[in-house]
């Protein structure tokens, strides 16, 4: 089933941007008593609203199906670079807003519960609302209170009626555009929201990655692009301010995002600077997604024509990193167990599960030892630098192979 109708004003004048043909769930690994079943597979279309500036999925996906029907398998606290983040993450939107000590602050997709854990850390009461059920329970187990739900202008009256009083802080990181209503996502975050509380949003920013030309961050869970333009024009249909952006170094190029019920006194001039940004980058111009397609297919055609001389020369080729993006770019470079030996992981919620549609089985990081020759595709390309360290000291011999390289 197709939207054929934009998520944030309504108007019916979608435009296809950019198509990256049929595409499984990209963040639901395979566990071994379902390899036999087949996968779910979508179209993944990205459609531009000229009026709103929203950029959506065509497709609808169900959410339970995202998220209830298969184990979710990503967890927060995965690397030391997440929570390294995430600590510091706590830490600043606390003190950025001054948040009194002791009120209440709640996580929408709040995941294993690590961030929530760092600000209960700092003092703060604490709430989590996550999706998941695999996800939910591990941040049970860590005593972390967490409503397993989606969250919606209903779940909000719910949670009211059982928080001791509304959350001075609201916060929703790589979430928000998971969305298939982020509409009723922002009516319930207004609903529950402080009069004078702060809601703190971050996920990929979606110019960083057209000017890095970055495909693989666009996959089914992903409903939702943002830009600072988007976010205003959502926001303003609920009468919420955004009042401040910021560019942060997290999945590759992010933006954190602060809203208010009403606009401060003071405009913070890093959302005006973030729309001209986009203006003067021609991010909302057809003719930049024509060169960006026609630059991601031929990055395409280029490295496979590679890789395939590598194979035909008896080379293995193992993938790093059992990541949702990953799972974007092996599907639309039709990179399959055929091709690849492996993809490593160090999370144990992954290792023994099987990649979507391609079937490429997961292992750990440490079966690169036992190659004498083996090139290298690091699939979580944001964390590339402290992998390729990894990787060395597993096996010095890997030889790396760049897709995004001409």
């Amino acid at each position: 089933m197709f939207r054929t109708s934009c998520l944030c004003c309504g108007e019916s004048n979608l435009v296809e941007i950019i198509n990256l043909g049929m595409h499984p769930l990209a963040d639901t690994f395979v566990p071994i008593d379902h390899q036999s079943s087949g996968d779910k597979v979508y179209p993944l279309v990205c459609d531009f609203c000229p009026n709103c500036r929203q950029i959506q999925l065509r497709t609808i996906t169900d959410p339970k199906e995202r998220y209830v029907t298969v184990e979710y398998s990503y967890t927060s606290s995965n690397s030391k670079t997440s929570r390294t983040h995430w600590t510091e993450y706590a830490q600043f939107v606390t003190s950025q807003y001054a948040v009194p000590a002791g009120s209440t602050i709640v996580e929408i997709g709040s995941n294993d519960g690590f961030l929530l854990g760092q600000f209960r850390n700092l003092g703060f009461q604490i709430q989590g609302v996550e999706p998941s059920p695999a996800m939910a329970k591990i941040a049970k187990a860590e005593g972390i209170p967490t409503e397993n739900d989606f969250f919606t202008q209903t779940c909000s009256e719910s949670l009211i009626s059982q928080l001791p009083g509304k959350p001075a802080l609201i916060v929703a990181n790589n979430v928000f555009n998971h969305a298939n209503d982020p509409l009723d996502f922002v009516r319930g975050v207004k609903n529950l929201l402080e009069s004078e509380g702060t809601f703190v949003f971050e996920l990929p920013y979606w110019l960083c990655s057209i000017e890095q030309g970055k495909f693989d961050q666009i996959y089914h869970e992903h409903v939702s692009y943002f830009t600072v333009s988007y976010a205003i024009n959502l926001f303003k249909q609920v009468g919420m301010h955004v009042v401040r952006v910021e560019e942060v170094d997290y999945h590759g190029g992010s933006i954190r995002v602060f809203v208010k019920h009403q606009a401060e006194a003071v405009l913070d001039q890093s959302v005006a600077e973030f729309v001209l940004r986009e203006e003067k980058s021609a991010l909302f111009s057809l003719e930049t997604y024509r060169i960006f397609t026609a630059r991601i297919l031929l990055a395409r055609d280029q490295f496979l024509a590679k890789l395939y001389k590598l194979k035909a020369a008896g080379r293995s080729v193992v993938c790093v990193g059992a990541a949702a993006k990953g799972n974007t770019f092996l599907n639309f470079y039709n990179l399959d167990a055929s091709v690849v030996d492996y993809v490593t992981d160090s999370s144990s919620n992954k290792i023994g599960k099987f990649t979507p549609r391609t079937r490429i089985p997961i292992q750990d990081d440490q079966v690169l030892a036992s190659y004498q020759n083996v090139h290298v595709i690091i699939l979580s390309w944001n964390l590339a630098q402290i992998l390729e360290v990894k990787l060395r000291q597993i096996n010095p011999h890997v030889q790396l192979l760049n897709p995004y390289e001409s």
